[in-house]
């Protein structure tokens, strides 16, 4: 993978003025009236117009400036989503957001002249003695009106490039999620040149963060750059996990190649591209049906009733993917309100019960528990059931999917005991309402696994009221849906009622919202898919288990492009730092006793600068600091550590040993294969060495990614001695233990092998103040990402 762009402000004068100047010049533009800063291009043209252009039916022609600005599609007020996301655009409304076709605004001089057809800037950035200058002809352009941006560079040390901004004229970045490519047309003054694609959202560009690489133009173009006119289309799934799509920053033209040229581009778009689109039907997942297992999918910001692609573009997904039931969000509902919209709701439920797919209402509020609340609630559901009293059962709503999450009020942590009262009341009610219409009519709700720790019953006593349960089951291994989930599905089956183990697909971590091991949006939709049906069997004989629910539509289509994986570019391996691990000549004894390692060398970690927490309470090398030691046979690795530490804590013991005295030791057990994916997998350990506390507390190994069969941790041999200075650990740690959870159970080691390594000692001085500080063997520590670790060489 190339160098992704960079734009940010330790680069020279001007990358920083373009996105630094550029950014403040923009701001005072906007507020004070003034503009004041220029740009390396030479002469513009026209007058500067601030317009959204929607795309025309004819491909290629000029499209007139619209008087309105509005680049997206909004839904009507009965379905707008709880974020008042927008919808995506309909058939009949403009199936594309062009970005720029260059016939309005500069290419130099002030920056409310420098517009693109967004009502934004574009501009350059270089690095001296490189240089890119743009200019904007009549000549080189496609068709009879209108201008093309012919684009100069010298790339010669330094780098250059062109930037367009991806904001409206309220400079809010733009949503391309509904769209699945960025199109433009290019061609070279002399044909060959080349240069590489980039897209930035709006937080990385208020950060001053590097595009995400998407691609030299060349993978677009079979036989690359010609003097000829082609179309460029770069599939958004290229960029999809690295990007916010509903927020854009901006697109990056780089030429980093060396040498010389000049390009002509034209009719910047994001649209849905039909080649783009077959591409991905041809390459689209099919899951395996599983007999027994149904497949619910929550449904949110997709406007299946009012937009005929969407709706196709679910169904074929429900399909592929064996979805045989639907919680679609509804906000308020009324079809005295909406006839227009209640006719398409019918149509869409006809056609999915042609399909054999159950379509159930969700929506959520939590204040809805309130007391106060439930009759917003009640005429919520009240509204779906008289539309369904109207109608055969093949055009009705089969039911109500509640996302009603009392916890999340502001009542929850005070007033408890009464929230969940009320919260039940309002279930009773429910259920008593559908009661009264007596059609078929089922009613559920998603649960947390946070109510199986409530006093009096909580969980028992909100799924009596219920037809079943999606139970939030978030976790991406079938281990870890399997254990959290076994309390909720005895439960269930005692009442006699039915789960759905819910997944997560979301980017809870860019979100905000969870960590890593909650979503399976990095490892996939391959490896979620081999985990569900662990899952299966691990439940499939019992009484209340239904199948599987995913949450959520959006984000389990971008799953189903592959694994998600932030990537991060790193140096060859033999420029990373280097732990030596010799072949061992002789057994090797796990006590403590260091007498029988060569001692001549070690891997030192006492620096300041290795310092990565507590920095400010870490004193001197006596505080905290340690010498590795590794060997190696054909079974094992062993690892020792000379500690110095003046104050010795650990009173804990299993998952909790972080916070006393330990040794952190990250493994990367595939270097190679997932050399630039800065997020830790299967492959990937995080293992505790505890030296226990010389006492009553013995030494231990402790695994806590991945999550691994217990009887692999115990095969680890661990030992400690107390010294005058600190203490002494020893262990040795198997080939079995650290390719368990890779299908790798016989894979040993051998001479030449490389593996990554980041070696992490944590000192706490006081019980009741774990963790004062870490000192680590990588300056750069980030938890979790590979791409920070060294290098740990057998030989």
């Amino acid at each position: 993978m190339g160098r992704p762009m960079k734009i940010n402000k330790a680069q020279a004068f001007y990358t920083a003025f373009a996105l630094i100047v550029l950014w403040v010049a923009i701001r005072l533009f906007v507020v004070g009236g003034r503009d004041w800063a220029h740009d390396a291009s030479t002469n513009g043209a026209e007058t500067p117009q601030k317009a959204v252009e929607l795309m025309p039916a004819a491909q290629g022609a000029s499209p007139l400036a619209q008087a309105v600005p509005p680049n997206r599609v909004y839904p009507p007020a009965s379905i707008v989503t709880q974020n008042a996301l927008p919808a995506l655009p309909s058939s009949a409304a403009a199936p594309g957001i062009l970005v720029d076709n260059f016939d309005r605004g500069l290419t130099s001089g002030i920056f409310s002249e420098r517009l693109n057809s967004l009502g934004s800037y574009q501009g350059t950035w270089a690095k001296r003695p490189s240089y890119s200058i743009i200019t904007k002809s009549f000549e080189e352009r496609r068709g009879n009106a209108g201008q093309g941006l012919g684009v100069e560079w010298r790339s010669a040390g330094g780098w250059c490039g062109w930037y367009t901004l991806l904001m409206d004229q309220e400079f809010k970045g733009i949503d391309i999620s509904s769209y699945n490519a960025v199109t433009f047309w290019v061609k070279g003054a002399q044909g060959g040149e080349n240069f590489d694609i980039g897209l930035a959202d709006f937080a990385m560009q208020e950060l001053e963060i590097d595009a995400v690489y998407a691609g030299s133009v060349k993978n677009f173009l079979p036989h690359g750059i010609t003097t000829e006119w082609q179309k460029v289309r770069v599939p958004l799934a290229r960029v999809s996990s690295d990007l916010d799509q509903t927020n854009m920053g901006s697109l990056v033209f780089w030429f980093r190649y060396g040498g010389s040229g000049k390009v002509y581009v034209e009719d910047v778009w994001f649209e849905n591209d039909e080649e783009v689109m077959a591409q991905e039907e041809y390459n689209a997942p099919q899951a395996e049906r599983v007999p027994g297992m149904e497949r619910a999918l929550w449904v949110w910001k997709f406007d299946p009733i009012r937009v005929g692609r969407v709706r196709e573009e679910l169904f074929k997904m429900c399909e592929r993917s064996h979805i045989n039931a639907i919680y679609q969000y509804f906000g308020d509902f009324s079809e005295q309100d909406d006839p227009q919209y209640a006719a398409q709701l019918e149509e869409f439920l006809r056609e999915a019960s042609k399909r054999k797919i159950r379509v159930e209402a969700l929506t959520g509020n939590p204040v809805w528990a309130l007391e106060k609340n439930h009759e917003a609630c009640l005429n919520w559901i009240r509204g779906f059931l008289d539309f369904n009293s109207r109608r055969p059962q093949e055009a009705r709503i089969d039911g109500v999917s509640l996302d009603v999450e009392p916890y999340l009020t502001a009542e929850w942590n005070s007033e408890r005991e009464k929230i969940k009262e009320e919260y039940l009341e309002l279930l009773a009610k429910c259920r008593k309402l559908i009661a009264s219409y007596n059609q078929k009519f089922k009613l559920g709700a998603a649960i947390p696994l946070l109510y199986e720790i409530e006093d009096g019953g909580f969980e028992r006593k909100v799924i009596e009221q219920l037809d079943y349960i999606a139970l939030m089951d978030y976790y991406d291994t079938a281990k870890a849906i399997i254990e959290h989930g076994r309390y909720h599905i005895d439960l269930a089956s005692e009442l006699g009622k039915k789960v759905y183990m819910g997944v997560e697909t979301q980017d809870l971590v860019r979100m905000n919202q969870g960590k890593r091991r909650n979503t399976f949006i990095e490892e996939g939709w391959e490896f979620m898919e081999q985990e569900l049906k662990s899952v299966h069997e691990a439940f499939k004989n019992s009484p209340s288990y239904a199948g599987v629910a995913i949450h959520s539509c959006y984000a389990y289509k971008l799953l189903q492009r592959g694994r998600n994986v932030p990537t991060k570019e790193r140096p060859p391996v033999d420029k990373l730092y280097m732990v030596h691990s010799k072949e061992s000549t002789r057994p090797v004894t796990i006590d403590g006793d260091l007498s029988d390692w060569d001692l001549s060398q070690h891997f030192g970690v006492h620096k300041k600068e290795n310092v990565v927490f507590g920095a400010g309470a870490w004193v001197d090398p006596s505080d905290l600091s340690f010498a590795a030691r590794s060997q190696w046979d054909k079974d094992n690795l062993y690892f020792s550590f000379a500690m110095l530490d003046n104050a010795h804590v650990q009173e804990k013991t299993g998952s909790d040993i972080w916070e006393g005295d330990h040794m952190e030791l990250w493994l990367d057990m595939e270097l190679e294969a997932d050399y630039n994916e800065a997020i830790n997998s299967n492959d990937d350990l995080q293992i505790g060495l505890s030296p226990g506390n010389f006492a009553g507390v013995k030494p231990e190994v402790f695994v806590w990614v991945p999550e691994l069969d217990q009887t692999l941790v115990l095969s680890a041999e661990i030992a400690s001695r107390k010294t005058e200075e600190g203490y002494i650990l020893e262990a040795r740690i198997p080939a079995a233990l650290l390719y368990g959870a890779l299908e790798k159970k016989a894979a040993g080691f051998s001479k030449g092998m490389k593996l990554g390594i980041m070696m992490d000692a944590s000192d706490s001085d006081d019980p009741r103040l774990p963790q004062k500080c870490m000192i680590s063997s990588s300056t750069d520590r980030v938890w979790g990402d590979p791409t920070t670790f060294g290098v740990l060489s057998l030989e």
